[in-house]
């Protein structure tokens, strides 16, 4: 039976062939075809050599994670064909290169699968050069979808439409060479792809971008960072369009100076940040405790991967959430986002730069590989209107009127009026030691008690609407099951809720997205109703069990951890869900 607008891909080979590239394309074309798209990657650290796995999920309906087996496996070597020829479903295929695959049949050792062998380097010699192969590649699938050939001939014209037209030719022409290759088979082939049209605008996009994307629109205006995967291609997309949107790009020779640098610029009344991985936040610790002290506003994005140390630096993790909590010595108020998907991302970033400002402490936005780089489709974030509110930020006339103005002076939500240098009556003394309402080191006791309740109030400011946590799948009432997730686990939990539904069982999530400050009533309330809970996290420890326990005093018994380096599967969580409720 032909599936129609439903499709989980796969598309594997060597680092360095253009795997990601091929993916990339790929999602585009089905996003442009109406479908809602989702796509992963997996790589090893390595620039050449190792294998490389792209995979894509599209459907006619939202989703946020792949489910179930794949439907097509586009094979750029023949370790492909061997590693995952077993995870097709029955009817599916495997496209691959005829002119280097001479043995598919005896690599795939299946009956029930098609294997479509094309002369793909040839078609590319032919259209222009190797560098065609993965144009070809993907006029060969799309070919088999019989997806209109339109869509991919815009997608091609505009991704190059800077090198100009014999290039956008020369490409199209690649993708009509493998698109005709497989045309008269495709009507074997169980999934077809059939544009849905009239579909509100969709952006596809990942966690890093949209990340990038909050930032611009809340008004970064500096960045200092030094490169580190996974976090690298924020630096990367932020330098692309520094001069488009007037932010200064700085890429500086280490984490400590990236520290620093925002630091300063924070103190300047300039909206900063930088990002990192675990490994770079390390580094950062220092100058972290010193924008808690001075009461310097900065956004940190650290996008977790597996650690410790170098660890398994392209794969991912959740267990820098505790070490982000307590990051640096002494005791300063710091604020902790995990979002949960690309347009969370957006909307956190906003908001991350938003309550710097408003309560004048840094704040960490907890990424990680999977978030950074898991690409999907999302409401065209570009209509969703952004607020930018820049706290006790003074004026010129404000300051005028201050004769006298203390930097700390205390106040009752413990926020104090903020000027920039060089207004007038604005100077005051910016340090890392402890110090008075003017900014005037002081060692006195009774100073020293008054400034850390002062700085403590601050995140009480934060209104609850913000940092609540978020609910989805069955009603409160009627729940068997409350699953407890934080960061990107929210991705494929959301999946696995459908899956427990089909099976007759109603689960309902709740999504932490703030670790600091916690809301521990509404956590507390939806544990203590909750029939059964369970908790999933990417770590070893239940990193997030623990700040629950700490902040609620509520145990969650029964935990799901996965530390092996990959993300949650929706399948696993709902495996684990039912034999936790067979208890």
């Amino acid at each position: 039976m032909a599936v129609v607008n439903r499709l989980n891909c796969k598309i594997g080979g060597a680092a360095g062939s253009g795997v990601a590239v091929l993916g990339a394309l790929f999602a585009k074309c089905l996003q442009r075809a109406g479908l809602e798209v989702v796509a992963t990657n997996d790589y090893p650290s390595l620039i050449k050599g190792g294998h490389n796995t792209h995979k894509i999920g599209a459907s006619a309906e939202p989703m946020s994670a792949i489910v179930g087996r794949y439907d097509l496996l586009i094979a750029l070597d023949k370790l492909t064909i061997e590693l995952h020829a077993q995870e097709l479903n029955e009817g599916g295929a495997i496209i691959y290169d005829s002119d280097k695959v001479k043995n598919a049949e005896e690599l795939a050792s299946r009956k029930d699968i098609m294997l479509v062998g094309s002369p793909l380097t040839q078609m590319a010699a032919k259209a222009g050069g190797e560098i065609m192969f993965n144009t070809v590649a993907l006029g060969a699938a799309m070919g088999m979808m019989n997806v209109d050939f339109s869509i991919m001939e815009k997608l091609l014209t505009s991704i190059w439409a800077r090198k100009g037209q014999k290039v956008i030719d020369a490409n199209i022409a690649a993708a009509r060479a493998g698109y005709d290759s497989v045309k008269a088979q495709n009507g074997s082939f169980r999934v077809q792809i059939q544009e849905i049209k009239g579909k509100k605008p969709q952006m596809f996009i990942n966690g890093n971008e949209a990340s990038v994307l909050g930032a611009v629109k809340a008004g970064c205006k500096f960045v200092a960072e030094y490169p580190m995967s996974p976090s690298s291609s924020i630096l990367h997309l932020m330098a692309g369009h520094d001069f488009d949107y007037g932010i200064i790009v700085k890429q500086t020779e280490d984490e400590i100076a990236a520290a620093n640098m925002i630091a300063g610029a924070g103190a300047a009344g300039v909206r900063a940040m930088t990002a990192t991985s675990g490994g770079g936040f390390a580094l950062m610790a220092e100058a972290l405790g010193l924008m808690g002290i001075a009461e310097i506003p900065a956004v940190i994005f650290e996008s977790q991967r597996a650690g410790p140390s170098t660890g398994l630096p392209t794969y991912t993790e959740q267990a820098d959430l505790l070490f982000a909590l307590h990051a640096s010595q002494g005791e300063f108020p710091r604020v902790v986002i995990a979002p949960g998907d690309p347009l969370e991302c957006y909307k956190e970033a906003i908001n991350a730069f938003n309550i710097a400002e408003m309560v004048q402490t840094p704040v960490i936005v907890l990424l990680d590989k999977f978030l950074s780089e898991a690409s999907l489709t999302i409401e065209d974030v570009r209509v969703i209107p952004a607020k930018v509110d820049r706290g006790k930020l003074q004026s010129d006339e404000q300051m005028e009127a201050q004769p006298g103005f203390k930097r700390h002076t205390f106040t009752e939500d413990g926020i104090s009026p903020r000027s920039i240098y060089g207004q007038k009556n604005g100077m005051y003394v910016c340090s890392s030691y402890e110090h008075d309402e003017t900014g005037f080191s002081s060692e006195a006791p009774d100073m020293r008690v008054a400034m850390i309740d002062k700085r403590a109030k601050k995140l009480k400011s934060i209104p609850d609407y913000i940092i609540a946590p978020s609910f989805s799948g069955a009603d409160e009432a009627e729940a068997q099951i409350l699953l407890v997730c934080w960061g990107s686990t929210k991705m494929p939990m959301v999946e696995s809720l459908k899956l427990l539904a089909a099976d007759g069982i109603k689960a309902r999530m709740m999504h932490i997205r703030y670790a600091s400050p916690f809301a521990a009533r509404a956590v507390l309330s939806a544990l203590t109703k909750a029939k059964k809970t369970m908790i999933f996290e990417g770590n070893s420890e239940a990193q997030m069990r623990t700040l629950i326990l700490q902040k609620t005093g509520y145990h969650i018994e029964n935990a799901y951890l996965r530390y092996d380096a990959r993300p949650f599967k929706p399948e696993e969580i709902a495996e684990a869900a039912k034999k936790m409720l067979k208890k």
